[in-house]
Formats: C-alpha cells, sequence, structure tokens
C-alpha cells in the first residue's frame, strides 16, 4: 500500500503535521504537538482527524481502536525511550560507529542513540550516499582507518542471519561474516595510533553450548557444537582490540524478543492463528531480552566504564520453552496445547533444531546486575505485551 504524507505547519519546539497526499484513507490529518510544562517536562499530544473511503465505513469502529491501541503503545515506546536517555542525560554525547547498522537491532539502535543526542556514524557497504555514512568492505578487507576520526565508540552487530535450514555453505556463510568483520574492525582498530575508548562487539550466549539445567555467566566456559564454535572465533577475532588502549566488551546477546525481527517475529503469525505450542519437551531454558532493554544497556557501558569483557545480554530470569509458550499465548489470548516433537523439528530445520530450538540456554546477566543495570522490563509477559504492542498501560 502507497501512502504519501506532506509535513506541513512546522512551528520550531511547538508542533507540526501529517497531511495525506495519497493513500488508503478519503482524508487523514496527523498533527503533532509539544506543550512545554516546565524546562524540565513536555506534554506531547497526537492529534488524529481522518475520514474513510465510503466502502471502508463498516471498519471505523475496528480502525479507531487498533488506532488508539498503537498510539497508547507509541506514547509507552517513547516515556521507556526517555527514561533510559534520563540515566545519561547529564554526561557528554558521543560519536558512535555502528556496523550493521541496517539489521534487526542495528535500526533499532540507530534510532535509539541518535534520539539521545549521540552522532551515528553507519558502515556501509555500497558508495555513501549521507553524510553519516562511511565505506567498508569486509568480504575485500578493505576498511580505510580514517572512518575513525573523530570515532568515541564502535558497534560491530555485522553477521549473516542465523534463521534457515544449515547447509554447509550457509555455515560457512554464518561464521565467515561474523569472524571476517570481527576481524577486520578489530585489526584496524588495534594499528591506530588514537584508537576509539570503546569497542562494543557482539557475540551470543551460544557461545555457551548446550547448558541443560545448569546455569552459566560470564565466567563459565564456552561450550561445545557448531554456534559455540562460531561465537568463539568471533569473539577471539577481537584479541587485538584488547592489546590496545580501547576498551573491549564482547556483548553475549541472547534471544531478543521485538514484533519487528527475530525469533519473536516468526513465532507471531502460527501462535495467533492458535496453532503454537512447546518445542519437544519444553522443558529447555532459553535466556531472552527485550529490546528496550538490550538498547538501554548498550548506553549503559557505553557510560560504565569499569565494564569489559564479555557481558551476557539478557533478562535476569531464564525461561523454559514452555513457560514462554505459555506467556505468548496469554499475551495474543490463544490455546497453546499443540507439541512440536524434536524429531519433526530436526526432520524440518535439520541442525539448527538441536542447537537453537531444543537445545537450552539457561544464561545469568550477572556483569548487568553487578554493574547496576535497571530493567524496564524483567518480567517474561509484561515484556512480551510491551515488544508486541499490547497491553500497555493508558
Amino acid at each position: 500500500m502507497r501512502w504519501d504524507l506532506r509535513h506541513t505547519g512546522y512551528v520550531d519546539g511547538v508542533e507540526f503535521c501529517d497531511e495525506q497526499l495519497r493513500g488508503p484513507f478519503r482524508s487523514w490529518k496527523h498533527r503533532h504537538r509539544f506543550l512545554e510544562l516546565h524546562p524540565n517536562s513536555t506534554t506531547m499530544i497526537d492529534e488524529i482527524s481522518y475520514e474513510l473511503p465510503w466502502y471502508a465505513r463498516p471498519l471505523k469502529l475496528l480502525l479507531t481502536r487498533e488506532l488508539t491501541r498503537l498510539f497508547t503503545f507509541r506514547h509507552a515506546q517513547l516515556a521507556s525511550d526517555l527514561e533510559l536517555h534520563r540515566r545519561w542525560s547529564a554526561a557528554p554525547r558521543k560519536t558512535i560507529l555502528i556496523a550493521g547498522a541496517s539489521g534487526f537491532i542495528g535500526s533499532a539502535l540507530t534510532a535509539f542513540l541518535s534520539t539521545a543526542g549521540h552522532s551515528v556514524i553507519r558502515l556501509v557497504r555500497r558508495s555513501p550516499t549521507r553524510h553519516d555514512e562511511r565505506y567498508w568492505d569486509p568480504d575485500r578487507d578493505i576498511l580505510d582507518p580514517g572512518v575513525f576520526t573523530g570515532v568515541d565508540v564502535v558497534i560491530n552487530l555485522a553477521g549473516a542471519p542465523l534463521l534457515g535450514r544449515w547447509s554447509e555453505k550457509k555455515k560457512r556463510l554464518i561464521k565467515e561474516s561474523r569472524v571476517t568483520s570481527a576481524s577486520l574492525l578489530a585489526r584496524t582498530i588495534a594499528s591506530l595510533p588514537k584508537p576509539p575508548e570503546l569497542a562494543i562487539m557482539t557475540s551470543a550466549t551460544g557461545i555457551y553450548g548446550d547448558t541443560r539445567d545448569t546455569q552459566a555467566d560470564e565466567n563459565s566456559a564456552s561450550g561445545s557444537g557448531f554456534l559455540a564454535e562460531v561465537c568463539a572465533a568471533w569473539e577471539a577475532a577481537t584479541k587485538p582490540i584488547a592489546q590496545s588502549s580501547c576498551r573491549l566488551v564482547n556483548l553475549r546477546i541472547g534471544t531478543v524478543l521485538n514484533a519487528r525481527g527475530g525469533a519473536l517475529k516468526q513465532m507471531l503469525p502460527p501462535f495467533s492463528l492458535g496453532l503454537g505450542g512447546r518445542l519437544g519437551s519444553g522443558s529447555q531454558y532459553m535466556s531472552w531480552i527485550g529490546m528496550s532493554d538490550l538498547l538501554g544497556m548498550i548506553e549503559h557501558i557505553i557510560y560504565t566504564a569499569s565494564i569489559s569483557g564479555p557481558f551476557n545480554a539478557v533478562a535476569p530470569i531464564p525461561c523454559t520453552n514452555r513457560q514462554f509458550t505459555d506467556a505468548l499465548g496469554r499475551v495474543l489470548h490463544r490455546p497453546t496445547i499443540l507439541t512440536l516433537p524434536g524429531l519433526a523439528l530436526k526432520g524440518i530445520f535439520g541442525e539448527l533444531a538441536d542447537s537453537m530450538l531444543l537445545s537450552s540456554s539457561r544464561i545469568l546477566a550477572t556483569k548487568a546486575l553487578s554493574s547496576g543495570y535497571s530493567y524496564l522490563r524483567s518480567d517474561l509477559r509484561s515484556t512480551i505485551e510491551f515488544e508486541c504492542g499490547l497491553s500497555v498501560p493508558t
């Protein structure tokens, strides 16, 4: 569906409007207003007036309900972002270089850091078209050291997606895309006469392998299996940074919950149809984190100089697959009585089933808690509700 809008009525610091030029409505006008209560407080008001085409008028009540839900969520999301920004509002702003800025996490992180007042530069694999883009090509080992000029923080999120059946070719791509990009960044940073103050190099909780019922934290040894091997090689490629004056953090990210991407996006269609259910026995653990807390955790790392080395980006309490299935079903008001047997999962997904769907990841957020990070949401159900834009407070 094409929807063309024009910005009108802009008054600096006060308001602006979106007016439909062409789109699904007969008319649409969205007025954004910002009312200053006092120097440290602003009320944001969304006023929407619209008219439906004649054939869609029977849907007006449904549309009004959905618009109300949508904007209630948007205000809740804004409040969450502002709460995170408030924590570091007095600290100096940073210039941050991001590799993988267009991905699931990268696009959210770029928006979050930009609205916090940081200057964000994106590493891109094509000719730059904007002032905030810099070129690199890790496949050809191309990265001009000049792109780091004036950069305070480097964040690497580059890597091929894990989802999909793992052929030998796919496995090589998964590993090489991570190791090659991390190695190029690490070697270049280490060679700089004045490197950035911090490099956050992403990894994953898959480094611990199948933990079964055993708890693991940043002091635990790496495990076995394909994902553990990939993560170990991924982190090993960053070692040149640790030998420089640049602080290095290996961010081991768990399952990120957000309806825009990742595992939750894949789960929503079947669960919404009442076809969701546990995987295998459902007793395997899953270490998760809401997108909002992951973004807040990254800014927390930027400003907490005592944090270095491995850092588990997970919620305080892991859940089992059965607990996650029940929580998602309750949020969506759908039954979750089905079970997908392990043999069926292995037949459909192959090695991915053993490594990601049926293995256990019981990872603790030891460094996050000991360094003073305060979670916006540490409860599984409330996190799912929020990250799906459902049941947010009015």
